[in-house]
């Protein structure tokens, strides 16, 4: 469903992706894991068509996504593939929720049940307010809200529980357990990685691809997470005896 070979990016002459080669079937649920500034986030906006590789190709359904492809062919593209932000006020336009959920499919043409989709998300209160005076984690569901409201076929998340309090971190987890299509999920909290997905691609701070494989093999390779600075090796002395032990990163 998704592949990209060999893609590199550069912001003016910093590279912040280097020869980053993966496939990705349908319905996969893949988790891209890294420190901050590994590239996670820049791959997901090449998957979404929002850049496009300075080096190697991105193809997508069989199609190699180009902006001479998205000129003639965005419509049925955006629609198949939706990305939420970390940020959510980046998304966030309307001056009502309401307004919000519908434009995304109004764009596309696409009938929407108001109603279904607040009640899915736990936002049928706050339908009549402004997106742009909620608090973080209620700006997060209104984001997402919208851009399930198209029935994408992938979902690309990045950091999405950054804003959430555990409450909503829990019923994100099982939302998206329960979900049956593509998506890609971009994160450096180790400790929801079981939870979000079975596929692990890590980055390290060279922007390359280290590791891609089953997470449950990811977390008996110490030494990997260690370079790929998503775990850290911390020390304590005891009355005379000093030990180590490693520490997950979760900054979420």
């Amino acid at each position: 469903m998704i592949r990209l070979e060999d893609v590199s990016f550069f912001y003016d002459d910093f590279k912040v992706l280097d020869s980053v080669s993966f496939d990705i079937k349908d319905k996969e649920r893949v988790l891209l894991l890294g420190n901050n500034g590994s590239g996670k986030s820049t791959i997901l906006k090449v998957l979404a068509g929002l850049i496009f590789p300075k080096v190697g190709r991105y193809f997508f359904k069989g199609k190699k996504i180009t902006k001479k492809y998205l000129k003639t062919d965005a419509k049925e593209f955006r629609k198949e593939l939706a990305i939420l932000f970390q940020n959510p006020d980046t998304m966030l336009f309307n001056q009502t929720v309401l307004e919000e959920i519908k434009f995304s499919p109004q764009e596309f043409g696409m009938d929407v049940d108001i109603d279904k989709i607040a009640k899915i998300f736990k936002i049928e209160h706050l339908l009549d307010r402004s997106p742009l005076k909620l608090s973080g984690g209620e700006k997060q569901k209104v984001a997402f809200a919208s851009i399930f409201a198209t029935s994408p076929k992938v979902l690309l998340l990045d950091e999405p529980t950054a804003n959430l309090d555990p409450k909503s971190t829990g019923w994100l987890v099982d939302f998206l357990y329960e979900l049956d299509i593509t998506t890609i999920i971009s994160t450096h909290n180790l400790s929801l990685a079981y939870e979000l997905g079975n596929r692990a691609i890590v980055l390290d701070d060279s922007h390359k691809v280290v590791y891609d494989g089953k997470i449950e093999e990811l977390f008996k390779n110490k030494e990997l997470l260690l370079k790929a600075n998503l775990v850290h090796r911390h020390k304590h002395k005891l009355k005379f005896k000093e030990r180590s032990h490693f520490h997950i990163h979760n900054w979420n």
